[in-house]
């Protein structure tokens, strides 16, 4: 007798990407109904009308609103990263490293203070802000196929650029600024079910306009070639893809705030699992998203810390070491591209160049003690010198010793970036890029928040104490790597936002005066005296022969490493003193005139397309270069808008970074 055997068809599997999703939504349901529960419970325990009443008002009104506000919020955020980085083509695209969350945040400036814009305030101003701010980024960074590193950096400058103008537009309505800082820090509380309700119909048109968006989404990860080739309209894929992402955005900062982190950590975390169909990662990215903000929203709960800012804090707090580990494991990132922003020039002479600076800073420092709400000629100077004119002396007593402090703060921070990048081998390095202004910003402001009698020792020693650990961190992270640009670029940022939200939260936990607190973290002169130029002063002149030490050992480590240590230099001692040098004068300058932006990234390019390569050469004119540029923006910040001050630190990001900007789009179309 034969036996026949039969095939029968495996039962089929479910695949990784729903098996993941249903574990993920079990997980989110769990953490919804841990922050649902005592309410819950109190609801189905309650004694007595009056007890009911107050029960079933915080579950409705309160606790439920806040968690479908978190779930809503992070889901959007997820899904908007999602969007942004199949659309790019590059995984660290984000709502806020593209400067859309900070495009939103003049939306919700421009809906406080100009009452013409009230009818369309919420998220359809903030949609069109933060589609303009995505707009620029990607113009500026060279449009879809840009680099993970150029489009990072242009979505930092387009941050910094709106950050600034939105601190102008702060000091003329100061009224204004308690309650920005408050939500700048990301808030869940809503308004009940009706403002929740509401503020839900505006995320209907991305949920509509999604599926007719994923099979070209899908085939844009294949190339443009192989997606026009099986009939996908790129472009209009690309512009709705955009268009959407900060739809939803806008729908999530509007509901939350701009919490950050979520936007590129959701979709990043499931590509390091194993999830690469795009359909199952915008899906899963929403899940993870609203539980991540959840989880956060919990944690803020379980430690009674306060509500609202600190549930920015909380999910920078769990998102900024998963980001560290993405960097660390390559995960979120591509090869690096070469010779970003690299500025060409013509060679120069020093012997010429170094007097014309010279000249121009001393013209315009003159100019500076002149100009102001009180002209004051030269003739008046000699006058308050020989004592007969009380009035200019007093005048002088305040213009020139802040003139003095952006002198000495802009030559140190300029060096410092010089230094960074040639050490770190990166062109767009930067003390504020790293993140070392904000870690030393953090520590100083937090000192002087808990003891305002604090001296200028305890100061610097702070302001050092948060730069070195910040520079270390990011340097301990990156070594493997060998310090290649894009992850050091982002961990910076990584930093960078954390210390931001761990800052706003320093300032509501103390109570402390938002506007004075933010004025200060903005940088500027104000208020600064011949102390403060005095204490500044031996910071610069004793880093002056290490940077003519270093000059031509730096030199030779722009060879590569390989061929430096072939020359006989010891490049891990190299590497520590330039860097430790670096770290110690931008946290120097910090402690005096807070994180002034763009002076440390900005000035060593310009020096550098004026034909300065040496370091013997390029140090001393990024230090004249960056004298000049604080100097300016002190004069232009204390008289534009007299008697309301402008901080230096807003006008050096508001000149810096549409030239940083200007810069990234000439290198683009010189390459091709």
């Amino acid at each position: 007798m034969i036996a026949l055997t039969v095939d029968r068809p495996a039962p089929a599997r479910a695949s990784p990407g729903l098996r993941l999703g249903l574990i993920a939504a079990v997980l989110v349901a769990l953490l919804a109904l841990a922050r649902l529960w005592p309410t819950l419970h109190a609801l189905t325990t309650a004694h007595g009308p009056a007890e009911a009443e107050a029960a079933r008002f915080l579950f409705w009104e309160l606790r439920l609103p806040r968690v479908l506000a978190g779930l809503a919020a992070g889901a959007a955020f997820g899904a908007a990263g999602a969007l942004f980085q199949a659309v790019t083509r590059n995984p660290i695209a984000a709502p806020d490293l593209l400067g859309v969350t900070a495009g939103a945040q003049v939306g919700v400036l421009l809906g406080l203070t100009v009452p013409a814009l009230a009818a369309v305030s919420g998220p359809p101003l903030l949609f069109l802000c933060g589609l303009g701010a995505a707009a620029l980024a990607l113009t500026a960074a060279g449009g879809w196929r840009a680099s993970p590193l150029r489009l990072l950096l242009a979505g930092g400058a387009c941050a910094l650029l709106l950050n600034a103008g939105l601190t102008v537009a702060l000091a003329l309505f100061e009224q204004n600024i308690a309650g920005l800082a408050l939500w700048s820090g990301g808030a869940l509380y809503q308004p009940g079910a009706a403002g929740l309700t509401e503020a839900a119909l505006w995320l209907l048109p991305p949920l509509v306009a999604l599926p007719f968006l994923l099979r070209g989404l899908e085939a844009l990860s294949l190339g443009d070639d192989a997606a026009t080739g099986i009939g996908v309209a790129v472009l209009p894929v690309r512009f709705g893809g955009v268009v959407t992402a900060t739809a939803l955005t806008a729908f999530a900062v509007a509901l939350a705030g701009p919490i950050g982190f979520v936007g590129l950590i959701a979709p990043n975390l499931l590509r390091a699992v194993g999830i690469r169909r795009f359909g199952s990662l915008l899906a899963l990215s929403a899940l993870t998203g609203g539980g991540l903000l959840i989880a956060a929203d919990g944690a803020v709960a379980a430690l009674s810390l306060s509500a609202g800012l600190s549930t920015a804090v909380a999910t920078a707090l769990v998102g900024t070491p998963i980001l560290l580990v993405l960097v660390m494991r390559g995960r979120a990132l591509t090869p690096p591209d070469r010779g970003e922003v690299a500025a060409s020039g013509r060679a120069a002479s020093l012997a010429v160049v170094a007097p014309a600076l010279l000249v121009a800073l001393v013209a315009l420092a003159a100019f500076g003690l002149a100009w102001g709400e009180t002209w004051l000629p030269p003739t008046r100077w000699i006058a308050a010198l020989t004592g007969s004119d009380p009035e200019a002396a007093l005048i002088l007593g305040i213009r020139a010793p802040r003139i003095a402090v952006a002198v000495i703060a802009g030559m140190m921070l300029a060096a410092s970036g010089v230094v960074l990048q040639s050490v770190v081998r990166n062109a767009l390095a930067g003390p504020e890029l790293l993140g070392v202004t904000q870690g030393a910003a953090l520590t100083t402001l937090a000192g002087l928040l808990a003891w305002p009698l604090m001296g200028r020792p305890e100061t610097f020693a702070l302001a050092l104490a948060g730069g070195l650990a910040t520079l270390g961190l990011i340097l301990a992270i990156n070594r493997r790597r060998r310090f290649a640009p894009l992850p050091v670029a982002l961990t910076g940022l990584a930093f960078s936002g954390l210390f931001a939200a761990l800052t706003y939260a320093v300032i509501v936990e103390t109570s402390a005066q938002p506007a004075r607190a933010l004025i200060w973290l903005v940088g500027g002169t104000y208020g600064r005296a011949w102390p403060d130029a005095v204490a500044l002063l031996p910071w610069l002149l004793v880093s002056l022969p290490a940077l003519a030490f270093l000059s031509r050992p730096l030199d030779l480590l722009t060879l590569g490493d390989d061929a430096a240590a072939g020359l006989g230099l010891d490049v891990g001692l190299l590497r520590a003193l330039a860097l430790g040098l670096a770290a110690v004068l931008a946290s120097a300058a910090v402690a005096i005139v807070g994180p002034l932006a763009f002076v440390g990234l900005l000035t060593p390019h310009l020096a550098r397309l004026v034909g300065f390569h040496a370091h013997g050469d390029r140090l001393p004119v990024a230090m004249g270069l960056g004298a000049l540029l604080t100097v300016a923006a002190d004069i232009v910040g204390r008289g534009a808008l007299a008697p309301t001050e402008i901080p230096a630190g807003a006008l050096t990001a508001l000149i810096g970074a549409p030239y940083f900007l200007w810069l990234m789009s000439r290198g683009r179309k010189g390459a091709r």
